[in-house]
């Protein structure tokens, strides 16, 4: 039978290091920041992986001489789905050519098998890059395992890229042990009207307490925005425009985020300081 792709590692891909511009550091009291998108493709791994390469600063956090701890940018998932319309996060920024002739390490594998993370290191770029891997796909990790995993990862701050697919008791459990959560809306009205769920359990840790700071993606001409404000009940969200798709395809690419778009950098800054 014949394969559908060629090998996976044919495709050319080239990582490229993008420059380190200043971008304000995250308060201490914030180490556990919940990403999380009403719907599935809203936009939420493009954001937390940007936030992870930003505030990874120069680059070097986490290495040795470094009195910097690496930023944790982890992925919260329970089995087998992806997560997200557009492919895995681990894909997205070229995983495989980060840690191209040295061992990446499951995280996934460790939590489902009940092991210990803590001291345990995936560095690239300042980052601790906990994605889960394709073969990872089929570990099933219950909530307790995922709260252990976010709490015992090495990294300051932890990002933490909630799928939206998680049960609807998982992702209680989740949100309510974030410091603060970055709620990202996509105002197309199917992604709107998809929503409910997540919303939910949102305006619940919202209720308990927990800061949450709303987000409206891919804006453009063509949105309604007082309508998306009055059915989502916003009062005051960060509006990042959407990102012309030549910038996303350069991205993926180069193997890295969209970190360095001036209007996703702006947005995202205040994300941790609103």
């Amino acid at each position: 039978m014949s394969r559908i792709f060629a090998d996976k590692n044919s495709l050319t891909r080239r990582l490229v290091r993008g420059g380190r511009e200043s971008f304000p550091a995250c308060p201490p009291e914030i180490r556990k920041i919940g990403f999380v998108g009403l719907s599935a493709g809203v936009g939420t791994t493009t954001l937390a992986l940007a936030m992870a390469e930003c505030l990874a600063g120069n680059g070097t956090a986490g290495e040795a001489g470094s009195k910097t701890a690496p930023v944790a940018c982890l992925e919260i998932a329970e089995g087998p789905e992806v997560g997200s319309s557009s492919g895995l996060s681990y894909d997205k920024i070229g995983i495989d050519r980060h840690f191209a002739g040295r061992d990446y390490i499951s995280f996934y594998r460790l939590a489902a098998e009940g092991k210990p993370v803590m001291g345990k290191v995936n560095l690239s770029g300042g980052v601790n890059w906990a994605l889960r891997m394709p073969v990872d796909l089929r570990h099933k990790v219950g909530a307790p395992s995922l709260l252990r995993l976010i709490d015992n990862i090495e990294g300051a701050p932890v990002l933490c890229d909630i799928s939206s697919a998680l049960p609807v008791e998982t992702l209680a459990d989740v949100l309510s042990d974030m410091h603060r959560i970055i709620c990202v809306v996509d105002p197309l009205p199917s992604k709107l009207l998809a929503g409910g769920r997540v919303m939910e359990q949102v305006r619940s840790a919202e209720h308990a307490g927990i800061p949450v700071v709303y987000v409206l993606n891919k804006m453009n001409a063509g949105v309604n925005v007082r309508e998306v404000k009055r059915f989502v009940s916003l009062n005051n969200p960060v509006e990042i425009p959407a990102v012309k798709p030549q910038l996303v395809y350069a991205a993926e690419y180069a193997c890295r985020s969209l970190a360095e778009d001036p209007g996703i950098r702006t947005a995202l800054a205040r994300l941790i300081h609103s």
